[in-house]
């Protein structure tokens, strides 16, 4: 099975700073998660996750972790290409 491709925007507490950082630098990572970037954003959101997970429910497993210091938004990606509606 192809793993899907998932990205997860964090608005970081301020009061929680330092740990967001720790955890967006090493977080845990479940069995069939695989993170393609961990970047630092000018403005909101203050992070972005680029991450592989081979479905849904592992992809909620991983961003849940960053719940305590931040808040998430994670969408499911696919390359352009794949769009049936389009030309």
């Amino acid at each position: 099975m192809v793993d899907m491709l998932f990205i997860c925007h964090l608005s970081i507490n301020h009061k929680e700073m330092t740990k967001a950082i720790k955890m967006i630098k090493n977080p845990k990572l479940p069995e069939g998660v695989k993170i393609r970037e961990s970047l630092w954003l000018f403005g909101k959101p203050d992070a972005m996750l680029i991450f592989e997970a081979t479905d849904e429910s592992t992809a909620g497993h991983f961003v849940i972790q960053f719940g305590p210091v931040a808040e998430s938004c994670t969408s499911i990606a696919f390359p352009i290409d794949e769009l049936r509606w389009t030309l």
